[in-house]
């Protein structure tokens, strides 16, 4: 009898754990999103599933800032703590005369931020950015520069939202250790510092 009891307990918690599984399939986030948009009537507006970082795209037009915020509501409570949404919706007659201008410049303005910051310059580090929400992708040494990195993009002017994907891995911080000195006198035989970064 306890081993009947014992075996049901078992089924259950396999049970129970397929379900969980199932339910956090990358292709269950983005449609349960889909299906909370169209529940909440918010039919111009999609979700897109980025798996590597964890990120739920919502992309399309809306008449108004009001539906393009409600549209994150509705998304961020059909995801929950499960990952993140990142809101690109644009709002007609608002952000599409200026929205590409300013992506791209913000798109610049954090690649020579990344440039100029010793510990970073030499990481793997993509922007993508439209209407204002930044994914961030690539890797870096440590929680640290990831952070880091987040804070960044949140100090630029006319981001609105900051997706941080990036991977730790920590065979980065070998590539930038510091040269060895080199004695007084000696000729510089290093290799001249790559001009720009391709983004």
């Amino acid at each position: 009898m306890r081993l009947h009891g014992m075996t049901t307990s078992f089924a259950a918690l396999i049970v129970a754990f397929s379900m969980s599984v199932a339910c956090n399939r990358p292709n269950d986030r983005e449609n349960r999103v889909s299906d909370a948009l169209k529940q909440a009537k918010i039919d111009d507006v999609k979700a897109d599933y980025d798996s590597d970082a964890k990120v739920v795209h919502l992309k399309g037009n809306v008449a108004t800032q009001s539906e393009r915020e409600r549209a994150v509501e509705v998304a961020e409570r059909a995801v929950g703590t499960s990952g993140k949404v990142l809101n690109e919706v644009t709002v007609e007659n608002v952000d599409e005369r200026s929205a590409d201008d300013n992506d791209g410049q913000i798109r610049r303005q954090l690649n020579d931020m990344v440039d100029r910051d010793p510990q970073l310059t030499d990481r793997s580090i993509d922007f993508d950015v439209n209407n204002g929400a930044v994914e961030i992708k690539g890797t870096v040494a440590s929680a640290a520069e990831k952070n880091k990195v987040t804070e960044m993009a949140r100090s630029v002017a006319g981001v609105r939202d900051v997706a941080n994907g990036l991977k730790i891995d920590a065979a980065e911080a070998k590539g930038s250790a510091a040269p060895p000195r080199r004695p007084v006198g000696a000729p510089d035989n290093r290799p001249a510092p790559p001009s720009g970064r391709n983004r």
